[in-house]
């Protein structure tokens, strides 16, 4: 069992070395990947190097998760392979294993913001593919050719896409990895800004995958519902009458997310995903005709 730990410029050393410890109980080769630059990481490694394998790169100029995937796929010495970020803590990573001995191509595990939740089931359409605790055929993955790294971001959604579309196997194992920053869970204002903040540049990669061939229409669901709130606001400015409808839209979402709270935390990250829809699809047009030409 191998298990690849990538390490940044930002990483919180705290959590860093939580990660570490809980890959290490997995009885695995633990590979860290280091392009942090940072001193203080690089003297706890070097306090632990009898336990690890451990490379250091140098930081990248510009960040793309694609690039540093495939670096880590680099590192792979056998069949499968798990990576996990340094953030998160793993606390069964035999099951991911016996995923990918049983034929899946790609698997991971959902994620748990407290430790009283790591045991909590699935719910029912939960499916939120990630990087940050999953298992890789890696074999299956350079047959693909690897990462495609026009995807700076969201590399892990384009695995799960391109590699369903080509029919192999993906899906989620059973269980959940305790994640360590709270800002993906919208828990506080704080967090729920930082996350608006990560969607300005999501649809610019939510485009690509559309214009690639690997998602349908349905994927863009989301940003039909919050575009919904921008068309309303429009249309009510002009025609009051339809100032009422956003009364169902409203219920919807605080149904969707379970309490008013959890809908307000959503709505903001959600607002602004929507807003960026003219700029991801004005993105990769340019891009295309560029390509043609």
């Amino acid at each position: 069992m191998e298990i690849i730990i990538p390490i940044g410029p930002s990483d919180k050393l705290e959590w860093v070395k939580k990660s570490v410890e809980s890959a290490l109980q997995q009885k695995a080769k633990v590979i860290i990947y280091d392009n942090s630059e940072r001193r203080d990481i690089q003297e706890f490694f070097e306090s632990i190097k009898s336990k690890i394998v451990y490379v250091k790169d140098k930081r990248m100029k510009k960040v793309n998760m694609a690039r540093l995937r495939n670096k880590m796929l680099e590192l792979a010495d056998e069949d499968y392979v798990i990576f996990l970020d340094s953030d998160v803590i793993i606390n069964n990573a035999e099951k991911i294993m016996e995923k990918l001995r049983n034929g899946v191509s790609y698997t991971w595990m959902h994620y748990a913001y407290h430790e009283e939740d790591i045991n909590k089931p699935l719910k029912v359409g939960e499916n939120n593919p990630n990087l940050g605790c999953a298992g890789l055929n890696v074999n299956d993955i350079r047959k693909i050719g690897g990462f495609d790294e026009r995807y700076e971001r969201g590399e892990d959604i384009w695995l799960y896409s391109k590699l369903k579309k080509l029919g192999y196997k993906v899906e989620a194992t059973e269980g959940r990895c305790l994640h360590l920053n709270k800002t993906h869970a919208r828990e506080d204002f704080k967090s729920v800004i930082k996350e608006a903040r990560r969607n300005l540049w999501r649809s610019k990669y939510d485009i690509m995958l559309l214009f690639d061939g690997l998602v349908d229409i349905t994927f863009m669901t989301g940003y039909l519902y919050y575009g919904s709130y921008y068309v309303l606001g429009v249309l009510s400015v002009f025609i009051p009458y339809f100032l009422p409808l956003y009364i169902p839209l409203v219920g919807y979402g605080i149904y969707y997310y379970g309490g008013i709270k959890k809908y307000f935390y959503n709505l903001i990250p959600g607002l602004t995903q929507a807003l960026t829809l003219p700029y991801g699809i004005a993105y990769n047009l340019v891009k295309r005709s560029k390509s043609m030409n």
